[in-house]
């Protein structure tokens, strides 16, 4: 396709995708792996598991979310700011939305990444972002009220 990497994941309802993945997520992986003796991405067999507990078995969806939360809540409770937002493993695919929607990303391709078969599904993840962006003061021009606004 457009050449990197891309993980095949399983998400709900047994759909599969593949997920292209950035060199320093790679990198990381492969960190995670040696320390837990495994081999790298490139040389391990590609139906052993990606990710391996202390005890050698596959993380599991629940295992990987729990652990994510333990070390969210070893984090500094002012690391996020004053949001009130409440970081979980699925704010992470929000963020991922927002942050691709920011980039300008088209809103099906945000919907195809996230496995989304419903562009209600991904306007939901982007309904307030959506609001900020098409408030009336963002079209004001900055010459109509010169210095004052």
């Amino acid at each position: 396709m457009q050449g990197g990497y891309y993980l095949q994941v399983l998400g709900k309802g047994n759909k599969r995708r593949d997920v292209p993945k950035k060199d320093k997520v790679l990198r990381s992986i492969n960190m995670f792996r040696d320390a837990r003796g495994q081999k790298s991405l490139s040389e391990a067999d590609p139906l052993n598991p990606l990710f391996t507990t202390n005890t050698g078995n596959a993380y599991t969806p629940s295992y990987l979310s729990q652990y994510v939360k333990k070390q969210l809540q070893l984090l500094p409770n002012d690391i996020f700011g004053n949001t009130g937002i409440k970081v979980t493993p699925h704010v992470f695919r929000h963020a991922f939305a927002i942050i691709s929607r920011i980039n300008k990303v088209d809103v099906y391709d945000i919907m195809r990444s996230l496995g989304h078969e419903k562009i209600d599904t991904t306007m939901i993840y982007l309904d307030k972002l959506f609001k900020n962006e098409h408030s009336a003061i963002h079209q004001w021009k900055p010459e109509t009220f010169g210095e004052f606004i």
